[in-house]
């Protein structure tokens, strides 16, 4: 019945030779029965697996049953031109005479291997780049953390979004793809490069955790990174940033080593990117005050413990109260009142950012609407925006239902942007000020002189007041640096838009 079986039928004895070979093996295997009849079973076992099977039939002869026997399994077996073939093997075992005997029913499972090779493949390589991905990074460093010391790069690329967000999604793949080809070819063989995901990237240094080395690898991968992508017929320019973290020094264990390199990034994009930096503990206690903050963030809004209180705006000329600027302040169970220096920074990347904007509005659109029924007519109030609320779509939304609601003018209300706003410049966010500022909404600039923003840059937005940082006024009597620096960018606004208003 095996012998015109469509399954390959092979017997052997327990002197490990071939005495049955049907058809379906002929076509398997590529032997003639009457070549294989009498050979041994290494016939069709690969060179490198043929120690592991004589010892396995040596065991089975001695207890007088295969292991085997009853199961199936995948292994890989060998074809007469030399290749190595997979296939699914059923194993039986009998006796005759006394003698133990054995049956291997053999069925061709290539189709089947090539696709779990296609899994396999898909599962530890970024579809995009073609580098590892982040399964494959952390097998391989699960098995080189405890051979030897390694390090652990993360390369975060700066202004990546401003390049999605402006010329498109397909010429950012196509950056991210040069970006992995430039850091392949400077890392070399010495490390292992992965695409962890979005803009990052992951390098594994195997026995090595020395400084200078890592610091010489660090220079030539800002070095590569900062030369133009010539991409979309024009030259794109990002930056760098890369976290560090050290084995055994800061971690044995894969997901600890991945955060504290994690951190080391954090604390380099945070400094302002194009950065390097090592992981310190001192940023692990940090990472976990942070934490504990926003939690305590966002019980203090379900708990209703943030305040407004309101800075009043002066005119010169006049020595009349011109307007208020809102100020955010949050009454702390158990540290009292607190200023935004102590939570701003981790609200603007907490998610309850925007929540927290849209109750300024409507707080202080109510407060305003409350002076004028005191008898403060016209009263002006700045509010200060997150950048989270100039991402969502619902500003013009919420702006707009505070104003009908507490039955303000437009005029009446102005939005304070910074310049982390406008470094995060995008086409969203300039439409949504766009829109405000057509039924009269007032948009300021905050703090102007204190950073890097362009005055081509803040060109882009509706301004209508730009507020100059006082560390340039503190001294205009006296410093006559202070009074140019402050005059020619008043002088440049003034030439483009003569409605633009100036304090301090």
């Amino acid at each position: 019945m095996l012998a015109n079986s469509a399954t390959a039928a092979v017997c052997a004895g327990a002197d490990n030779l071939i005495v049955s070979w049907n058809t379906a093996a002929e076509e398997l295997f590529g032997h003639l029965a009457e070549q294989a009849i009498g050979q041994p079973l290494s016939l069709i076992i690969p060179p490198r697996l043929r120690a592991a099977h004589d010892a396995g039939l040596a065991r089975a002869v001695q207890a007088g049953r295969a292991r085997l026997a009853g199961h199936s399994v995948d292994i890989l077996a060998l074809h007469a031109e030399g290749s190595e073939i997979p296939v699914d093997l059923s194993l039986s075992m009998w006796f005759e005479d006394g003698k133990p005997m054995f049956g291997a029913l053999l069925r061709d499972i290539a189709d089947r291997h090539s696709a779990k090779q296609r899994l396999e493949h898909l599962a530890h390589c970024d579809t995009l780049t073609s580098l590892p991905n982040r399964n494959a990074l952390q097998e391989r460093l699960a098995a080189e953390i405890t051979r030897a010391a390694c390090a652990l790069m993360l390369v975060d690329l700066d202004g990546f979004k401003h390049v999605n967000d402006t010329l498109g999604h397909s010429v950012g793949d196509q950056l991210l793809t040069a970006v992995a080809a430039r850091l392949t070819a400077t890392v070399g063989a010495i490390g292992f490069v992965a695409r962890l995901g979005g803009d990052e990237f992951a390098i594994l240094l195997s026995n090595c955790a020395d400084p200078l080395v890592l610091d010489e690898l660090t220079t030539r991968i800002f070095q590569t990174l900062q030369r133009p992508f010539q991409l979309a017929e024009q030259s794109i320019y990002v930056g760098t940033s890369i976290g560090i973290a050290l084995s055994p020094s800061d971690s044995l264990n894969v997901e600890l080593l991945l955060s504290c390199a994690d951190l080391a990034l954090y604390s380099a994009k945070n400094d302002g990117g194009g950065a390097r930096r090592f992981f310190q503990r001192a940023m692990q206690n940090n990472s976990e005050h942070r934490h504990r903050l926003g939690s305590e963030l966002r019980k203090a809004l379900a708990n209703g413990e943030f305040e407004l209180w309101y800075q009043p705006q002066m005119c010169l000329t006049t020595s009349s109260l011109s307007g208020v600027e809102a100020l955010l302040r949050w009454r702390h169970p158990d540290h009292g009142l607190l200023t935004p220096a102590a939570f701003i920074e981790v609200l603007e990347d907490s998610p309850i950012a925007e929540d927290v904007g849209d109750w300024v509005v409507e707080q202080a659109c109510a407060a305003t609407a409350q002076w004028e029924r005191a008898g403060l007519r016209s009263m002006r109030i700045g509010v200060n925006l997150f950048a989270a609320q100039l991402r969502s779509d619902r500003l013009f939304e919420v702006v707009s239902t505070a104003l009908r609601k507490h039955q303000l003018s437009p005029d009446q209300l102005e939005l304070e942007i910074t310049e982390t706003t406008v470094l995060r410049h995008n086409n969203q966010s300039t439409k949504a000020l766009r829109n405000l500022n057509s039924l009269g909404v007032g948009i300021a600039f905050d703090d102007f002189g204190t950073g890097f923003a362009s005055l081509s840059l803040l060109q882009k937005y509706p301004l209508t007041r730009l507020k100059i940082d006082r560390s340039f006024i503190a001294h205009i009597d006296r410093k006559a640096g202070d009074s140019a620096i402050v005059k020619s960018p008043i002088q440049k606004f003034v030439k483009f838009d003569s409605t633009l208003r100036f304090c301090a």
